[in-house]
């Protein structure tokens, strides 16, 4: 994907930045010492697995209910994400594994926002 930023992602960019957004909720789910933070976590984890797998199915653009709900569900996530990346410091000690989550967040969110507009 190119840096300028008013080229609309594609939906491989979208998918690979929620690819590394898996990861890294992983990563953070192994990292937390608290049942109820892997639980937090866990929940997480399950919309972005369930947004990856429609995103797997090919040209998800042409098909306009399936991109609406789709649509709806990232803007649901995101919701979630940014309390996360305000918590996540509090739930990750791992200095690393939190600034990967941040990260990829970040990246996820910013992505999302071009790729399903609205």
């Amino acid at each position: 994907m190119s840096n300028n930023k008013n080229i609309t992602p594609s939906q491989q960019d979208v998918q690979k930045a929620f690819e590394l957004l898996y990861e890294e909720l992983n990563k953070a789910y192994w990292a937390a010492s608290t049942i109820e933070d892997k639980d937090y976590l866990h929940g997480i984890i399950e919309i972005v697995s369930d947004i990856l797998d429609q995103l797997d199915i090919a040209d998800i653009k042409s098909r306009t209910q399936d991109f609406n709900t789709l649509s709806q569900k990232v803007k649901d996530l995101n919701s979630r994400l940014d309390k996360l990346q305000q918590d996540i410091d509090t739930i990750i000690h791992a200095v690393n594994v939190a600034t990967s989550v941040t990260n990829a967040i970040a990246q996820a969110i910013a992505v999302a926002a071009k790729f399903f507009p609205g």
